[in-house]
């Protein structure tokens, strides 16, 4: 009965280092896949901001594109309308001029 009781034992020790070492295994991989995965998310949060920042920089050069523009068209349109008030002050002096000699 004594050797049948050490055979139990042992059984039991044995059984216990197994599992004992599956736990440790199990903790390993978990400790690696978690490492993993915050490697991945670490990646794709930089991704995100760095398309976040082109996205960024993308609209401030078009703001400034249309920007310009705006200001390019708003120049030609002053200088446009100058040269209209310039053109109807010569046909207004003209006309004043032939009303003159109409009348005199």
């Amino acid at each position: 009965m004594s050797e049948l009781w050490e055979k139990a034992k042992q059984i039991a020790k044995d059984a216990g280092v197994a599992v004992s070492d599956a736990g440790k295994a199990i903790a390993d991989s978990t400790a690696e896949l978690t490492s993993q995965a915050a490697a991945g998310a670490g990646a794709a949060w930089d991704a995100t901001k760095e398309a976040a920042s082109a996205a960024a920089d993308g609209a401030a050069e078009l703001t400034d594109s249309a920007s310009k523009a705006a200001s390019e068209a708003a120049d030609k349109t002053a200088a446009a309308a100058n040269e209209t008030v310039e053109a109807t002050k010569v046909a207004t002096a003209g006309t004043v001029e032939a009303v003159k000699q109409g009348l005199a």
